[in-house]
């Protein structure tokens, strides 16, 4: 608007009015209402143009206020705006870095940022920045009262300062970090949440610059429009934490009782496997149809005893653990006195196949193993699994004690049926085809001695030896095992009866328990009176196949040729007449002087006189072997080594070595 010279307007007075009056509707800027002031008809001494001063000067004030309404008014809409986004964020993080941006924004400063305090730790910690350039700034913490932040913390009032640096009132302990960030004029005001400070928000000029009060107010309403946002981005977080727990347990229960559902199925029907009187295979087939995969399950010895699915792949996994760890875990003591498995193991098998082993225990006792292949299982199904296992404990010891309860019975029957003298005769047929062995037909008597005692009887317990040889008798007596079957089971002729059994039941015998069994057999006889000498006979048939060096091997007294002269217990005192005959000074010669010309004169025999093998298998110099064959010529003279002689000698020595290796009957 072009200022025109009031002189020229109308009656002095209104004119000025009428002018300021128009200033102000067209917001006119501050320049024109000075134009009007340094108007001659105003600036006279005039008494007349001291009103028109005031009514400019009072139109001065009334376009101030204007503005300042304005400005507020720009303010709280701004306020109102930023409200708004805070209550559309549920992010914290989005919900401090708007707060800091905004204050950033109504503020007009170089830089804003948000500092929250740590109860716990008593510090007030650089949370959101805007505007700010170095990290060490961005990582400040404030002890309370420290610094423009620190004091605004403990006093919970704003703060201003128009030059930081030379402002004595503060505790300055961050100056360095300040000046680097070139921080000059701040203003600090508190967030609240209800009586207590949560943090501090600041507004920051790299040059001085004082802040207005009417600055204070706006950025304290920002600041507790931002404590609440804050208060409730929390709570938000707080029951988003809440749901999510709360949907993770509904799963949970959902799971768990799914899992109950599945457990409860397998439980009842093992159950009802174990009322009717169910096998282990019915158990495996349960465990299989919930679990899935290839089942096995295998005896303390480490055998196969149940097995479904992929019998192939099964028993590659059983032999690659079995080769492993000596016997499969779980299942009794490994070589090497190796603990049992007495935990759930899960590992990978053979080309990876992920595989689960469950011993099978009672108690401290380890009866066998459960072997699960194919996948990996979960907590519920190595329970169920383990479930199943525990089924099978109680299966196998139910089995263990009909075993134990028929080895009991049939122990009894033979130790009556070998002793004499016999009891009554018609009992003893009675209770023998109970069992299933009529002793009024053609039988055998065979005897198995066990290298290893202990695993006969884990054997026998497990039900595992002597394998099927119904019809007939087995039991154990006197640590041996004896078994009485008919002779006609091997189809062969009654001479021979007795040899064929050894042979059919030494092979029987080690594919089942897989330990050495040395077995004698004789017979066939009828009648209950005949058992005793035929069980004297076969017993015999064993000590001389150990004192032969022959253990693990099977004959009858036919099949012993020469040797059958040691049977009769009559007949072993000529036998040691004749061996004192032939070769006394050389076993005399032994055992004064602790030589080994008997030794020797064996192993020379055995290896047909050759010189060089006889040392080699005595381990000595062959000059060494000369000296032994020389004193045995001058002990026995020169017969000893071809013809009658050689043969004669070589016969009392093998007798020798028999008789004293045998030892004295037992019945």
């Amino acid at each position: 608007m072009t200022a025109e010279p009031l002189s020229r307007l109308s009656e002095g007075a209104p004119a000025v009015v009428f002018r300021l009056l128009s200033l102000l509707a067209a917001e006119a800027p501050l320049e024109d209402f000075h134009a009007v002031l340094a108007d001659p008809a105003l600036t006279s001494a005039a008494d007349e143009a001291k009103p028109l001063r005031e009514a400019v000067r009072d139109a001065l004030q009334v376009r101030s206020l204007l503005a300042a309404r304005r400005r507020r008014e720009q303010e709280l809409s701004a306020l109102y705006e930023t409200a708004g986004d805070l209550s559309s964020l549920r992010d914290l993080e989005a919900v401090l870095q708007a707060i800091v941006r905004r204050a950033r924004q109504l503020l007009d400063t170089d830089a804003a940022y948000l500092m929250l305090h740590d109860e716990s730790r008593q510090l007030t910690s650089m949370r959101v920045t805007d505007g700010i350039r170095t990290d060490a700034f961005k990582a400040t913490q404030l002890r309370l009262g420290a610094g423009l932040g620190g004091m605004v913390a403990a006093t919970c009032e704003p703060y201003a300062t128009a030059d930081y640096s030379s402002d004595e009132r503060l505790q300055h302990r961050i100056d360095d970090v300040v000046a680097g960030e070139g921080l000059v004029a701040i203003l600090g005001v508190p967030l609240r949440r209800r009586t207590s400070v949560i943090g501090v928000l600041f507004a920051a000029n790299r040059r001085q610059r004082p802040f207005s009060r009417d600055e204070t107010a706006l950025l304290t309403s920002l600041a507790d429009h931002a404590a609440i946002a804050i208060e409730n981005a929390s709570l938000f977080a707080d029951v988003q934490a809440a749901v999510d727990e709360l949907r993770q347990a509904n799963a949970l229960v959902r799971r768990n009782s799914e899992q109950v559902e599945r457990a409860t199925a397998m439980h009842e029907r093992l159950h009802a496997v174990m009322l009717r009187g169910g096998r282990l295979r019915e158990v495996v087939h349960v465990a299989e149809e919930l679990l899935g995969g290839d089942l096995a399950v295998l005896d303390a010895s480490g055998r196969t005893v149940a097995v479904v699915g992929d019998e192939a792949r099964t028993e590659a996994v059983v032999e690659a653990l079995t080769a492993e760890h000596g016997v499969l875990p779980g299942s009794g003591t490994a070589p090497g006195d190796r603990a049992a498995l007495r935990h759930t193991v899960q590992s990978d098998g053979p080309a990876g196949t992920p595989v689960t082993v469950v011993p099978v225990r009672a108690g401290a006792e380890a009866l066998g193993t459960v072997v699960f292949a194919g996948r990996v299982l979960d907590d519920l199904e190595v329970r169920l699994l383990e479930r199943a296992a525990v089924v099978t404990a109680l299966l196998l010891l139910h089995d263990r004690s009909l075993s134990e309860a028929e080895q009991q019975v049939r122990g009894e029957l033979v130790d009556d049926l070998v002793s004499t003298p016999q009891r009554d005769a018609t009992a003893l047929h009675r209770r023998a085809a109970h069992l299933g062995l009529d002793l009024r037909t053609p039988y055998v008597v065979v005897v198995a001695r066990p290298r290893d005692p202990a695993a006969c009887v884990s054997g026998l317990r497990a039900g595992t030896l002597p394998g099927d040889v119904r019809p007939g008798l087995h039991a154990l007596h006197q640590g041996d095992l004896v078994l009485l079957v008919p002779a006609e089971a091997d189809g062969a002729a009654p001479e021979r009866a007795a040899s064929a059994a050894a042979a059919r039941l030494s092979a029987q015998l080690r594919s089942a328990g897989g330990c050495a069994f040395t077995v004698g057999a004789a017979g066939p006889a009828t009648g209950v009176g005949s058992v005793p000498e035929l069980h004297r006979d076969a017993v015999r048939c064993c000590e001389v196949l150990v004192s032969l060096g022959r253990t693990g091997e099977s004959a009858s007294s036919d099949d012993l040729g020469v040797y059958g002269l040691l049977l009769g217990a009559g007949a072993q005192d000529d036998v040691r007449r004749f061996v004192r005959r032939t070769v006394g000074p050389v076993l005399d010669y032994d055992r004064d002087r602790g030589s080994e010309l008997a030794r020797t004169l064996l192993t020379w025999y055995s290896c047909g006189g050759n010189l060089t093998r006889t040392s080699a298998e005595l381990y000595v110099h062959v000059n060494t072997l000369y000296q032994r064959l020389d004193r045995v010529t001058a002990l026995l003279g020169d017969g000893w080594r071809s013809g009658d002689g050689a043969l004669q000698t070589h016969l009392a020595l093998q007798a020798h070595r028999a008789l004293v290796d045998v030892r004295p009957s037992d019945s």
